[in-house]
């Protein structure tokens, strides 16, 4: 028997929490079901690291593009269908498919009467928390069919500034790994060279040139030792951070002095916050749910701070303002909240969030390639150097 969390309400509005014991999702619905729960929320507890792993591989094996083609095709076929109906037609055309799996669990969940948000959740680590967020207050506010036109091209917009910053990256990439693939060949093919004929000469090599040399021995020899203390590390340094929450606060406040970073943050939270209200959602419900969406622990604080004070009265615009806010989008926002079209103008912030993002992705490949070649030139100077040293010390000594 496994075990599973839930959260819904009974008959009466009451929330109600707990655990339950049953074969699979679809027994343990059934359970509640019989109980008059209305389940928001169900999941397996203690779910094992294989599970995990299998759910981390078939991401990569469905790629960036998949989450928006799902959601894009499924709006489109609200227009006709039901959500049922629409989700055994799309896992019908995944035959074969690596989504094939997932898609005929959702069909079964929705059939046996979950909510599509619930039955996301089992596979929260692929759809994500935001988008499965987004589909709950769907299903609440009665427009499905918008939101999930709305998450496919918000996904659609995200895979392509995840791709552009990868491309940007691939140049100083391969330009490095030319340039250590250089040194590594001038460490244990050339050096060797002159350290023999050093010896024979009764003289020692140049400082620079010695150091080069002992190290690079060290590092053949020890590579094995040196790359499992490395992974070690790494994996104690990812753990403390997750553990110590001072440690991950730093580090995401740190992000967010990326011009970069920050754009993009925004621009996820001005597309949220508007989204929300236009479903419906009160400002401070809003806030509220912005910020438990959000994964950066600064800027979860900011919206924290921010819908505690306009629980007290407090405006937006004010606000946001007060926590350094871009003066352009603050304006905005002032505007908006003084007119009565925040939803309009949170729309304006998000679109000119959005063209910042796509300035930056215009001239990132330039900078990437110059600090590369920097860097990269470096390394091979300071290699050269290291060659040319007993080369000179050679001429002297004939």
């Amino acid at each position: 028997m496994k075990k599973f969390k839930y959260r819904g309400y009974d008959d009466k509005a009451v929330q109600q929490v707990g655990t339950l014991e049953a074969e699979d999702y679809a027994e343990a619905y059934a359970a509640l079901n019989y109980q008059g729960i209305k389940v928001v929320k169900l999941e397996q507890t203690g779910a094992t690291f294989g599970k995990s792993a299998e759910n981390f591989l078939l991401k990569l094996k469905l790629g960036g593009q998949w989450r928006a083609v799902f959601f894009r095709e499924l709006s489109v076929m609200l227009g006709v269908m039901t959500l049922h109906d629409s989700l055994k037609t799309l896992a019908t055309a995944a035959k074969n498919h690596p989504s094939e799996k997932i898609l005929s669990e959702l069909v079964i969940a929705v059939g046996e009467g979950q909510t599509f948000g619930a039955a996301l959740e089992r596979f929260d680590t692929i759809f994500g928390g935001d988008a499965i967020q987004s589909i709950t207050i769907a299903e609440t506010t009665g427009n499905l069919q918008d939101v999930a036109a709305r998450l496919a091209v918000q996904l659609e917009r995200s895979y392509s500034t995840e791709k552009k910053i990868r491309g940007a990256m691939y140049y100083p990439v391969f330009v490095l790994l030319a340039a250590l693939a250089a040194a590594i060949i001038l460490i244990n093919v050339t050096l060797p060279v002159f350290e023999n004929f050093f010896a024979e000469q009764g003289n020692d090599l140049p400082l620079v040139t010695l150091i080069f040399l002992r190290g690079g021995k060290f590092l053949a020899e020890n590579w094995t030792l040196i790359f499992f203390t490395l992974t070690l590390c790494g994996v104690v340094c990812v753990m403390i951070v997750r553990k110590v929450e001072a440690i991950k606060f730093f580090l995401d406040k740190l992000k967010m002095s990326v011009k970069l970073l920050r754009e993009v943050e925004l621009r996820n939270f001005f597309g949220r916050l508007s989204f929300l209200l236009e479903s419906g959602v009160t400002l401070d419900e809003a806030m509220r749910l912005c910020a438990d969406a959000v994964k950066n622990l600064y800027v979860k604080k900011i919206l924290g701070d921010i819908k505690f004070s306009i629980e007290r009265g407090g405006s937006l615009g004010a606000l946001v303002a007060k926590e350094n806010f871009p003066p352009l989008y603050v304006g905005l926002i002032v505007t908006g909240e003084a007119g009565g079209e925040l939803v309009n103008m949170l729309r304006q912030c998000e679109s000119m969030a959005d063209f910042e993002i796509e300035d930056i992705l215009r001239t990132l490949p330039a900078k990437a390639e110059i600090f590369g070649t920097l860097l990269a030139g470096l390394i091979v100077a300071t290699m050269v150097f290291a060659v040319m040293l007993p080369i000179l010390d050679v001429t002297s000594l004939l």
